[in-house]
């Protein structure tokens, strides 16, 4: 990991941690965070369970007593919407999607992605392999994996440019993610 990614990377990393230290009362180096480059950072057993989720200038922590997952994306990102969903896209997800042009589409799509990684990062897989699983068309708030017929709530948030989605069993009102402007 080099230049600006591997800068990236430290700074999440530092920010994690701090954030942690505040909501658990303990000294930073205290926090038992790991957190190797290419993998997911994750808590000793018995501290609970972080997501992170980073676009270029902004970064999206959650932290839970129960699994979870985030993901962050910026509403005004650009990108071709109906191949994304032809190619990483359910059936059932596809279908949902298929009289939907222009705008409302990159929406929907950019919609039904935050709630897939969400999923993908609360249920400990990986995009690779269970990005088609998960569906989340309509406006049902939950991700289904179609064949661990698991299911997890998603919670969505909007900020500014920024869409959010959390996926968490348990999730209280008042309990909101932390998003850090870099």
């Amino acid at each position: 990991m080099t230049g600006p990614r591997r800068d990236q990377f430290r700074a999440s990393r530092a920010w994690l941690r701090h954030c942690l230290a505040d909501r658990l009362g303990e000294a930073p180096s205290r926090i038992p965070l790991q957190a190797p480059p290419g993998q997911p950072p994750r808590m000793a057993s018995g501290w609970g369970y972080v997501s992170l989720s980073h676009t270029r200038d902004a970064l999206l922590l959650a932290w839970s007593e129960q699994p979870i997952g985030v993901d962050l994306e910026r509403n005004d990102r650009h990108f071709d919407a109906a191949s994304l969903a032809q190619r990483f896209y359910c059936d059932p997800d596809r279908r949902a999607l298929q009289s939907l042009r222009g705008q409302v589409l990159r929406r929907e799509v950019l919609r039904q992605w935050l709630a897939k990684e969400a999923a993908i990062k609360w249920q400990g897989g990986s995009l690779a392999s269970d990005l088609s699983c998960w569906s989340c068309a309509g406006e049902d708030l939950t991700a289904i994996h179609l064949s661990r017929r698991v299911q997890v709530p998603i919670h969505r948030y909007i900020w500014q440019n920024w869409w959010m989605a959390v996926a968490v069993h348990g999730h209280r009102a008042g309990h909101h993610p932390i998003l850090c402007l870099i």
